[in-house]
């Protein structure tokens, strides 16, 4: 499969005033819900099966083909691994994390009418949509390049006082950049100490993320004639995403004219908020066998708040001290506008042997915003530029089937995301192999899973010319169990 090849730097454009850049906006619009174990089972295919919580940060019309009430309960545990090339010096780093994949309750009434209007359901859920979680190792030697280039040439022009990044600041405050000449404002660092640039040294990036979107919903739903299934829900949604990092770069070989033994860079962002959507669908069932659905999500409007804060230390060749920047936490509130979906889907049932269903998923990207609140009316008209020049419309695909043993129920998955940026000719971003088993009881239920994440990328430690690529490729296992009674 052809690689995603995504110009991103340690963690997104870090500047001492913004922090956003069109990739926060992807990062926060992008969802992999991992919902109940039957759902995920069935790789997330009920939008016209319905009769599942999880149908609420979907389908809500689902909601209403539930004939009793019911109260269910998804822990889920997930290993998450990050396999990473860099100039052949391969690193793996993995992380183990406990969640709640899903956790509400539905009522649900139905007179039984096969004309005119015959039930009607209320419920309110929380479906875990996104899990941020990943532990990433980067190591390797670098003979071409130095994050030091970087941050010198885009320090050109600018004097130490008017360099507004802390990364270019701190870069010269640590003695690791030097003024050639104050008229123009330009610089070299320590790599270019004579005629030539120096390089041989290791580079290192650490990288921590925690965190996740979940989404609390509030649905209501009716059905008539028994055929013509309809409902809609209020979506709370929050972020809660952490981003720990630690670029380094070390000469380890002692080569001669690189002028320092190391130099850290390190980076914290945490990003938090809140989000409101409304969702809105259909399902008709012109014959028992066979389910056709549709659904409408409107753009999540997300109120968010970052906290960044960057440091350096440094160690030159000549002499013993270890230099330090200090680091300052900076604030910043914006609001972002993500993507509208729509949802088509089929099922085709067989009473008592199995089913089978399918979801099609339209979300284009490039119509995400940002906007402040910024005294000084800062625009994003740049980032929001660069959404509509980057991203395009994706056609997520995903199938489910069930088997039916009398109360064992068995189940098999696969969805597939496509990939949002316009410049990549491989349409897979993302793919997800799923299967589980089930079985049902009087008056309860369990259900057993286990989702298998594939994720495969290139990435850049940091931009300007000739920066160090690295590939990574993320495998998410995750084993979530459900507990349902009926009531």
């Amino acid at each position: 499969m052809k690689k995603l090849f995504l110009i991103i730097p340690a963690v997104i454009a870090a500047s001492a005033v913004m922090a956003q850049s069109e990739d926060d906006a992807l990062r926060f619009s992008q969802t992999y819900q991992q919902g109940t174990a039957r759902s995920a089972a069935m790789g997330g295919a009920f939008g016209a099966l319905g009769g599942d919580l999880s149908v609420l940060s979907t389908n809500p019309a689902g909601m209403s083909i539930y004939k009793d009430g019911e109260f269910s309960f998804t822990p889920c545990f997930g290993n998450i691994t990050s396999n990473t090339n860099l100039n052949g010096f391969e690193n793996e780093d993995s992380k183990f994390n406990f969640k709640i994949g899903n956790i509400g309750f539905v009522t649900s009434h139905h007179n039984g009418n096969e004309s005119g209007f015959s039930g009607i359901a209320f419920g309110m859920t929380f479906n875990r949509l996104y899990d941020f979680s990943a532990n990433t190792l980067v190591d390797g030697r670098n003979d071409f390049s130095s994050r030091l280039d970087f941050w010198t040439d885009r320090s050109r022009g600018l004097s130490p006082d008017e360099m507004n990044d802390y990364a270019d600041f701190r870069a010269y405050d640590c003695f690791l950049m030097d003024v050639t000449d104050s008229a123009s404002w330009t610089y070299t660092n320590l790599h270019h100490q004579g005629n030539r640039a120096t390089y041989g040294q290791y580079q290192q990036l650490v990288q921590t993320v925690k965190g996740g979107i979940n989404s609390w919903d509030f649905a209501l739903s009716g059905v008539y004639a028994e055929k013509l299934y309809f409902g809609a829900s209020l979506g709370i949604q929050t972020v809660n995403y952490k981003y720990n990092s630690t670029f380094s770069e070390e000469d380890r070989n002692n080569v001669p004219g690189i002028g320092y033994d190391y130099y850290d860079f390190e980076e914290e962002l945490e990003t938090r908020g809140t989000g409101l959507n409304f969702k809105a669908g259909v399902i008709y069932k012109p014959v028992n066998y066979l389910r056709f659905g549709a659904a409408i999500h409107t753009p999540t409007f997300y109120s968010l708040t970052d906290k960044y804060r960057t440091n350096m230390t440094s160690k030159l060749d000549f002499d013993d001290k270890v230099y330090e920047s200090y680091p300052d936490m900076n604030n910043y509130e914006y609001r972002l506008y993500t993507p509208s979906k729509a949802i088509l889907s089929a099922a085709f049932i067989v009473p008592n042997y199995g089913l089978i269903s399918v979801d099609y998923e339209y979300v284009d990207y490039k119509h995400s915003r940002f906007e402040t609140n910024d005294e000084d009316n800062y625009s994003f008209k740049k980032e929001n530029q660069a959404m509509k020049d980057k991203f395009k419309a994706t056609k997520n695909i995903r199938v489910g089937i069930e088997g039916l043993a009398g109360q064992i129920s068995l189940r098999a998955g696969y969805a597939m995301y496509g990939n949002p940026y316009k410049f990549v000719t491989e349409d897979i971003q993302r793919q997800i192999i799923s299967g589980g088993v089930g079985f049902r009881g009087d008056g309860f239920y369990l259900d057993l899973t286990g989702t298998y994440h594939i994720y495969k990328t290139d990435r850049y430690l940091y931009e300007g010319n000739n920066p160090a690529m690295y590939s990574i490729e993320n495998n998410h296992l995750y084993i979530m169990a459900t507990f349902g009674v009926k009531f």
